[in-house]
């Protein structure tokens, strides 16, 4: 979060250096948690701290709305795309995922703000 955008025209500098940053900060991380939440013992607890994942990425979202001027649930919905390529980044370094995402995440915002205007 000491990294999220402070206003719209930071979001390409977010998109770019995120996925990367978190690679290499949390790649590991994201790796032993994906083997522990996929096994059936551990699920549950999967569940448990994805759901305090969702608060809090709704509080960013309430947050980041009024200096983005966006509604709360599409930055809130850019915001699990985001992360997932991030994540899966991280994972499994396919970089045809990432960039695919990005695009779906930069033409979603690109249409947004011709709708605003």
């Amino acid at each position: 979060m000491e990294r999220a955008p402070k206003d719209f025209a930071d979001i390409e500098r977010f998109l770019k250096e995120m996925p990367y940053v978190t690679a290499k900060l949390h790649g590991s991380k994201y790796r032993f948690m994906y083997q522990v939440y996929a096994s059936p013992k551990y699920r549950e607890h999967g569940k448990e701290f994805f759901k305090g994942v969702n608060v809090r990425y709704r509080k960013y979202a309430e947050l980041l709305s009024g200096k983005l001027r966006m509604p709360v649930e599409f930055i809130q919905g850019m915001t699990y795309i985001f992360v997932r390529a991030c994540v899966h980044y991280a994972l499994f370094e396919d970089e045809d995922y990432l960039n695919l995402q990005l695009v779906a995440i930069r033409t979603s915002i690109k249409l947004f703000v011709k709708e605003a205007n």
